[in-house]
């Protein structure tokens, strides 16, 4: 970690909420109506990680059936209300630990958002844990025309929150939190200090990451990383 670290950007899905049960019970149930089953261990084999549009393309890639376009829209839109139907349900709550490490952060740090989910779920759900003050930026599925793995949205995260702070945060000056391993690893190719946190994922399968923690709690992340100041 350099010493040099001046920003934070979260991932949201998996990270601050507890939200991938939801996107699960929303992708089976989209599915299912166009005669295609999606076990749970499936989708946390596969998919975490990728947006709607890449989950969607892989789960028909794998079963070898074409995608067509009007079936995509109808997918992406239902899956859309099927998960907005599940959030207003309050069927989430922030993940162990979140609410106080973002709060012992965000005085001394900018902190950021970068999604694959849709903005509105992530608003919604900000609000409903009461961290939207938090966060600085929000870099949702919409604002990117590659969806992670690819790192552009972690790019355009630390650009937008360079713009919003008037002064230019390399990735080198980032501290990229995350659960899923591959979008780690892409993190980290174009020059990102990475913390990967066991909400999803076991402890050994985060190897690649610079920093592994069980949770967000402060016992488990207070002086686990050198050069990040905590306010607790």
């Amino acid at each position: 970690m350099p010493h040099g670290l001046r920003a934070v950007l979260f991932d949201f899905d998996g990270v601050i909420v507890n939200s991938e049960p939801l996107h699960f019970l929303a992708f089976h149930d989209v599915l299912k109506a166009e005669h295609i089953d999606l076990t749970e261990d499936e989708y946390y084999r596969e998919m975490i990680g990728f947006d709607d549009k890449g989950a969607f393309r892989h789960i028909y890639r794998t079963r070898g059936v074409k995608l067509e376009p009007k079936v995509f829209l109808r997918l992406l839109t239902r899956k859309s209300e099927v998960m907005m139907d599940l959030i207003q349900q309050r069927r989430y709550s922030a993940l162990p630990g979140v609410s106080e490490f973002v709060r012992s952060l965000w005085r001394d740090y900018p902190l950021a958002i970068c999604s694959g989910a849709l903005r509105e779920e992530i608003e919604v759900m900000l609000e409903g844990i009461s961290l939207r003050d938090c966060f600085k930026v929000i870099v949702a599925a919409e604002d990117v025309t590659a969806g992670k793995p690819d790192p552009q949205g972690y790019l355009l995260t630390a650009e937008r929150l360079s713009q919003r702070i008037g002064r230019k945060l390399p990735p080198s000056e980032c501290l990229v939190v995350e659960d899923a391993p591959t979008v780690i690893r892409r993190a980290k190719e174009v020059g990102f200090a990475t913390l990967a946190v066991a909400n999803t994922y076991p402890v050994q399968k985060l190897g690649e990451a610079d920093f592994v923690v069980p949770s967000l709690r402060p016992e488990d992340v207070q002086g686990k990383i050198p050069g990040l100041k905590m306010m607790v």
